[in-house]
């Protein structure tokens, strides 16, 4: 039994839990049509698919798959199962949301708690249910397929890439203090800014703050209203601090003060750190309030989850701290899938539209995609881009599925795919606009909406 991940890349069940052993993969050779039905699973089955998850995971906690249950987007549908008879062999479930890319919003569904009796292993049974979930996945409209997992190898073989990176750095609470003291932070002045604890009735400016921020990010999900409730009533956090500016402290429509920032912690991690875009000095005074409770609890170091663009990356470097931003954290990967690549180029055509005008390419021009048998060509003019298939004319890429995935979603390492031969350019142009349309991206988003109850 492995676990293949902590939690996942969507919340709560989306991460991909699995009892796979390495018998229970067929081999390539050896994968073979699995006749058995695939069920929707009900109401009436939670009883046992909590139950099937203990036996095989010794997981996830009641509260965690209570949790689950109540997500404002859940549907009992969403868990695939096999059965032998009454009993429950093989179980996955599905979430759904949709995850800002740029200046679009994209449906993404994840993958999690993929599991399987271990006598019934070796049979195909797992990557059976793994193809219908794929099925359903594409005909619920998801765009995106996102998971996390310590065993690639399995799911590579339905399709799956390796995409998007873990950003967080790590420093000694002491020393990220001295350096915002260097940098002229005084916190013993008199300011106008109050931090202290979150009230439920200030759920509203969380709202505001994160879609203040959530514009033109790369992987950070849509949070509607019932989202945040669903999210704050979990209690997967430690303590949320806001940032207020004004004198009352207990305003609660806003009238007179103002929230301008919040901090989400659990333990020594910060997991989630913004401010109104205009109020920047809100995040150094949280950060500070962060780091001071980690030195009253006696924590040696303070852990921040930010995107690989933020700069206190490099604050906390300074302080003498490690930066993680790697594709590996404990052996885990992050794992992507496109269900409909047209579908998904043709979504975007706006974003490659922007990107051709941003980089001054000569227009009209046309850039085909050779993906193993499948053609694409963009088609960009003046005015604006088109995505049609079925053919590729003389400017193309050629590459493999996994390396395409990795280039629409803007995580494609060029010059390596290059130097390795998995991606071929016929023309110099095929190079240039290819690069110009689709460049590296800072794929990531917080992993509040992954903690575990």
């Amino acid at each position: 039994m492995v676990p293949c991940s902590e939690k996942g890349f969507l919340p709560m069940s989306a991460a991909v839990y699995s009892s796979l052993s390495a018998g229970s993969a067929c081999k390539p050779s050896g994968c073979r049509r699995v006749r058995v039905p695939v069920l929707s699973a009900t109401g009436g089955d939670h009883t046992a698919i909590y139950h099937f998850l203990q036996g095989v995971f010794q997981g996830p906690t009641r509260a965690e798959f209570r949790s689950s249950l109540e997500d404002p987007f859940y549907e009992p549908h969403d868990r695939l199962l096999i059965k032998r008879g009454s009993q429950i062999t093989v179980h996955i479930h599905l979430t759904h949301r949709m995850m800002q890319f740029g200046s679009v919003q994209l449906p993404a569904a994840g993958l999690g708690w993929l599991g399987i009796l271990p006598e019934c292993r070796g049979r195909g049974l797992a990557t059976h249910l793994l193809r219908a979930a794929e099925k359903q996945m594409a005909q619920s409209g998801a765009l995106l397929g996102l998971l996390r997992t310590s065993i690639p190898h399995f799911f590579r073989r339905t399709g799956w890439a390796v995409c998007g990176r873990y950003s967080h750095s790590r420093a000694d609470a002491r020393a990220v203090l001295a350096r915002l003291l260097d940098r002229g932070f005084r916190p013993h002045r008199r300011r106008r800014l109050q931090i202290r604890p979150w009230k439920q009735w200030e759920q509203a400016a969380l709202v505001r703050i994160y879609n203040q921020n959530l514009q033109g990010t790369y992987g950070a999900l849509e949070r509607t209203e019932a989202y945040w409730q669903w999210l704050t009533r979990r209690h997967a956090y430690g303590q949320i601090y806001v940032a207020l500016d004004g004198p009352g402290l207990l305003d609660l429509d806003e009238a007179t003060t103002r929230i301008v920032g919040y901090a989400v912690t659990k333990g020594e991690r910060i997991v989630e750190l913004l401010s109104a875009p205009d109020r920047r000095k809100a995040i150094v005074e949280l950060l500070a309030r962060t780091c001071g409770d980690a030195i009253e609890h006696d924590r040696h170091s303070v852990l921040l989850h930010a995107p690989p663009t933020s700069p206190l990356h490099k604050l906390f470097r300074r302080a003498g701290g490690l930066r993680c931003y790697c594709e590996a954290n404990r052996a885990e990967v992050y794992m992507a899938r496109l269900p409909d690549p047209l579908r998904l180029l043709r979504r975007l055509c706006d974003e490659f539209h922007r990107r051709a005008e941003q980089a001054g390419l000569p227009r009209p021009m046309d850039l085909g995609l050779l993906v193993n048998t499948r053609k694409y060509q963009l088609e960009i003019t003046r005015e604006r881009a088109r995505v049609v298939s079925r053919r590729v004319g003389r400017s193309y890429l050629r590459l493999n599925t996994a390396d395409f995935t990795r280039l629409v979603l803007g995580q494609l390492d060029w010059q390596r795919a290059i130097a390795e031969g998995r991606l071929e350019v016929s023309t110099a142009l095929a190079e240039e606009a290819g690069r110009a349309l689709f460049p590296r991206l800072p794929l990531w988003r917080p992993p509040l909406d992954d903690l575990p109850a």
